[in-house]
């Protein structure tokens, strides 16, 4: 029961998903898409972390040798609607990155960090770097921790 409550959740913060068949994955808490395969024959496909204020979707490409991280969503999720903060993207020759889960929590923490930063200036506020980095690494964090018993 709480795993369908939890697949709900997932779909009332990514309306774009309901037409996607998502698959939990308790041991990593994760979201999977299904994924679909190139003529090159390299796999592509999503992975979605969510907590009770963000939902981070990451862009996989599964290649012969590797898989890569070819881009990160970060959404705010106000517990009714997502409302997107940061997006990058890696691809190409010279700009692609290997998955691993630090490296996507770190480029998470980044994400955060920066996006906070614009809006606390946009204000006229004033933060630490520190400071900014810690809160934004809590928030990631939170995306790591198991959301069923």
């Amino acid at each position: 029961m709480a795993n369908m409550q939890l697949l709900t959740r997932a779909y009332m913060a990514l309306p774009a998903l309901s037409g996607e068949s998502l698959t939990y994955v308790p041991e990593k808490n994760v979201f999977l898409t299904q994924g679909y395969t190139s003529l090159a024959g390299n796999t592509y496909y999503r992975a979605i972390r969510l907590s009770s204020r963000l939902v981070a979707c990451y862009d996989l490409g599964q290649g012969y040798s590797a898989t890569f991280l070819n881009g990160i969503k970060l959404f705010f999720w106000d517990g009714f609607k997502a409302k997107l903060i940061a997006h990058r993207t890696w691809g190409g020759y010279d700009n692609y990155l290997f998955f691993s889960e630090t490296t996507a929590k770190d480029m998470c923490v980044i994400m955060l960090k920066d996006s906070l930063k614009a809006q606390i200036k946009m204000y006229g506020g004033n933060v630490g770097e520190a400071e900014l980095t810690c809160f934004a690494r809590c928030m990631v964090d939170g995306l790591y921790q198991r959301q069923l018993a």
